[in-house]
């Protein structure tokens, strides 16, 4: 099951934000060791102010399973404004129908429930989500800030994305930006990988909300 919480509904969860930072601590700190912001047992940054749609995956019991952020690219994102050496010398991506998906996660005790053929559940299950969400919206692509080795993960999933520029080497990872084009086939390909059926968005009215403020 997927939810969504954006500047609209973001006050009626405080319980489900606060554990969304706890699971990016627990991935980007203490599993990846990344150069992250950490407050308490939370990681936060700067673009978690400037009203970000969050995607969260639950299990059927109800708990946590993973997460990631969206932000529009008209205004602060990591690939413009943090990263713009993975734009490999082109253009920033400023779009109203171009949004950016950043710190993607997994909770690590579940990152191996997979589907039968060895896909990540949460993980194709939060993509779906995107994929739903984005053309409810409109949207044209998603870009993402990544890895190669979730490079290789997405491509599994049916959603191999296409490189903005060659990956370069920031800290210790390798990292690179990808861009999807969002269309009905590319939905419809990670849900058949997935071996999902139906929707995933918990609540179709969140959709008409993403966008609110």
């Amino acid at each position: 099951m997927i939810r969504i919480i954006n500047g609209a509904n973001r006050n009626d969860f405080p319980q489900e934000i606060a554990a969304m930072h706890r699971l990016r601590k627990r991935v980007f700190h203490d599993l990846l060791k990344w150069d992250v912001i950490v407050e308490g047992d939370r990681e936060i940054d700067h673009y978690d102010d400037a009203n970000p749609v969050y995607i969260l995956s639950y299990s059927p019991e109800g708990l946590l399973r993973g997460s990631l952020r969206l932000l529009p690219t008209l205004g602060p994102n990591m690939l413009d404004d943090t990263f713009p050496i993975l734009l490999g010398g082109r253009p920033e991506i400023r779009s109203a129908a171009i949004w950016e998906s950043s710190r993607f996660c997994i909770e690590p005790e579940i990152s191996q429930d997979r589907a039968s053929n060895q896909v990540t559940i949460a993980a194709a299950e939060l993509m779906c989500g995107v994929g739903e969400l984005g053309l409810a919206l409109g949207l044209s692509d998603i870009v993402t800030v990544t890895d190669v080795f979730l490079e290789r993960m997405f491509r599994r999933m049916g959603c191999p994305g296409e490189r903005i520029a060659e990956p370069h080497k920031i800290g210790s990872v390798h990292a690179v930006a990808v861009a999807w084009a969002v269309t009905p086939d590319l939905l419809a390909r990670m849900k058949a990988v997935a071996e999902i059926e139906g929707p995933v968005l918990a609540e179709p009215l969140a959709i008409e909300r993403a966008r609110a403020a």
